[in-house]
């Protein structure tokens, strides 16, 4: 009998497939990050109004809401087909934004490289935990936050140069080609293989045997029940009783989470202009300073506490760092620019758990559409926080906004509080055996 192939050593066949994926968290990172810089350069020579400025900014986070028919299409089609042309059209679209002064084609754009995005989150995600075990697959996981947040920080720095040097804001939006490259180069020589847990559950088990064969070796197979791969994935199985509550707690986590994430980090300069934070580029060294920190924080912390406490106190943490930056205003500089350090922290900690939570709430075979699901979920919390950003802040002021910020936070950590289910292995074991102990004293 045939070993589990996910029981597999890690070897440099894992290590590829790992950094074709971390490659393209690092161009995501970059594309969104970067927005903020080119919409504040674009803005005069555009004549943007406030709106148009948000719509901009929450462009592609506008379209990462493709991930609701994106994971769908990965469970019909496969994984690999679709990571393999994603970067290359990636990397299309931001070039095609030098072309143009259109607002309305570089929306287009905009939305364009959103959906590849979409790609990166749902399928990334999906074929990595589908390739590596499931002890290992959550910390490979976690880690794509520290790759996200590199790409997103270098965005600033490459941003805070092209401003002083008045780049163009066409150059500082197709920056993103570059990265976005070197992904599509490296799949296309390296090649993504297909997910063998997929293929079988589809009823390519000959196909998943060879692509194992080759890989990993003829004693590895896939261990999958036959069941599973006669039934079909459709969008509304994941609102059936089976799946709904673990959809719903994937979305209102994740769109709870990054309304104010996004918000804050792509129009960060308004937003620290108005809190009168000194040096503006003192202050965003700072906050992507704590960022990077966080994510390595996050990271080391994501399979040492469960993952309910980890959602609840980053939520509830994040929530009172606004509410102390909103009284410190009126008390000291110090006390607000500490409250901002420790937000940019405990929120850049919060997202580690974007990527290891929503593959673990559905099973195999609609992984790939609940995955999808739960980020067009997020995607609509990420364009909402970063369209309303700039309205709220020339209506309601930075006090007004930051509440509102901190008190979606707090929704997000009751629900979480209340319904997000534990899917840390070595925590549900620990839970199993204190049921098993408290059973036994009852007995």
């Amino acid at each position: 009998m045939k070993t589990n192939y996910r029981e597999a050593p890690y070897s440099k066949f894992h290590t590829m497939i790992y950094l074709c994926a971390i490659l393209g968290q690092i161009a995501c990172g970059y594309a969104l990050g970067i927005a903020g810089t080119a919409v504040t350069q674009a803005q005069d020579k555009l004549g943007l109004t406030t709106f148009w400025v948000g719509l901009l900014g929450a462009g592609t986070l506008i379209g990462l809401g493709g991930s609701l028919f994106i994971g769908n299409i990965a469970d019909k089609i496969g994984r690999s087909k679709l990571l393999l042309v994603d970067m290359v059209l990636f990397t299309l679209f931001s070039i095609l934004q030098l072309f143009t002064s259109s607002v309305g084609v570089l929306m287009a754009l905009r939305i364009g490289i959103g959906l590849c995005i979409a790609v990166e989150y749902a399928v990334g995600s999906t074929i990595v935990s589908e390739w590596f075990s499931a002890e290992k697959a959550p910390t490979f996981l976690s880690r794509f936050i520290i790759f996200w947040t590199f790409g997103y920080v270098a965005s600033f720095f490459a941003g805070l140069v092209m401003g002083n040097l008045a780049t163009d804001y066409h150059i500082i939006f197709a920056t993103s080609a570059i990265p976005g490259a070197v992904t599509a180069v490296l799949r296309i020589i390296n090649g993504i293989p297909e997910s063998p847990s997929w293929l079988a559950s589809v009823g390519r088990t000959k196909e998943a045997d060879v692509l194992l064969t080759k890989k990993l070796g003829s004693e590895y197979g896939v261990i999958l029940e036959k069941k599973e791969a006669e039934e079909k994935v459709s969008v509304g199985e994941l609102f059936s009783p089976k799946y709904r509550k673990n959809t719903l707690v994937g979305g209102i986590f994740y769109a709870c989470q990054v309304f104010p994430y996004f918000g804050v980090g792509i129009f960060l300069p308004i937003l620290i202009a108005q809190l009168n934070m000194g040096d503006a580029n003192t202050s965003n060294i700072l906050y992507d300073v704590f960022c990077m920190a966080g994510a390595f924080v996050g990271t080391w912390l994501c399979n040492r506490i469960s993952r309910r406490r980890f959602l609840t106190s980053t939520f509830f943490g994040a929530a009172i760092a606004l509410i102390v930056m909103i009284v410190g205003q009126s008390i000291s500089i110090i006390v607000t620019v500490v409250a901002f350090s420790a937000f940019a922290l405990i929120m850049s900690i919060a997202v580690v758990m974007e990527w290891p939570y929503p593959p673990e709430l559905f099973d195999d075979r609609v992984r790939g559409t609940g995955v999808g699901i739960v980020i067009a979920f997020s995607r609509i919390g990420a364009a909402l926080g970063t369209f309303l950003l700039p309205i709220l802040m020339e209506s309601i002021g930075a006090t007004g906004t930051l509440s509102v910020c901190a008190a979606i936070l707090i929704v997000g950590g009751v629900v979480c509080q209340i319904m997000a289910p534990e899917t840390s292995l070595k925590h549900m074991k620990k839970e199993e055996k204190v049921q098993e102990t408290v059973s036994g004293q009852n007995a």
